[in-house]
């Protein structure tokens, strides 16, 4: 295992993916390549930034974040690595964890790898972004994409998923505009 994960992108105070404010990280790495993809520049793991996960846990634990999102990219592809992540943060306080992946539940559990992981999160997210099942709800990108309680952290929570309208927030980042959540127009994005 590395001690380090490569990193997309960062947000320390978020609110339209999940309960509360929600530290979110955005992990490096997708082999999925989804048609219509909201972070199709988070692919190619070599385009990250490397982080110290010791460093990242540190930031996190120390944020205002009631919780911590991961998604990606594809955050199986740094399962050790993110498994060591939430292990350090737990250890300076208690945070609750959601996940987005493209892989399937069933694919996850027979995947020695991603073991550890999955029991470290409380709620994940699986399954592609599927294009032509976008049905504009939100929480999730398309309604192929199930929602699993792995703990009781968020299951008064989980109701909401796929019945309210979408939001995003806007983050400004020196020139840089960054649009984050689940957009209500994700089919006209360019491939």
């Amino acid at each position: 295992m590395k001690d380090y994960l490569y990193v997309y992108m960062k947000e320390p105070s978020v609110r339209v993916l999940g309960p509360g404010n929600r530290y979110v990280l955005w992990v490096q790495g997708c082999k999925k390549n989804c048609k219509g993809c909201v972070a199709a520049s988070s692919h190619r793991m070599e385009d990250g930034t490397k982080i110290s996960i010791g460093a990242l846990a540190m930031e996190i634990a120390l944020s205002d974040a009631d919780g911590l999102t991961i998604s990606g990219g594809e955050p199986f592809l740094q399962a050790e690595e993110l498994g060591s992540l939430v292990t350090q943060i737990r250890e300076i306080r208690p945070m609750g964890v959601i996940v987005y992946t493209g892989y399937r539940m069933e694919e996850l559990q027979a995947d020695d790898r991603a073991a550890d992981f999955l029991k470290k999160i409380d709620l994940l997210i699986d399954g592609e972004y599927i294009r032509e099942l976008d049905d504009g709800k939100s929480l999730r990108g398309s309604s192929n994409q199930r929602v699993w309680i792995l703990t009781d952290k968020y299951r008064d929570y989980v109701s909401e998923y796929g019945t309210k309208e979408r939001e995003t927030e806007v983050f400004y980042h020196g020139i840089e505009l960054h649009e984050i959540g689940i957009p209500k127009t994700i089919s006209n994005r360019k491939e």
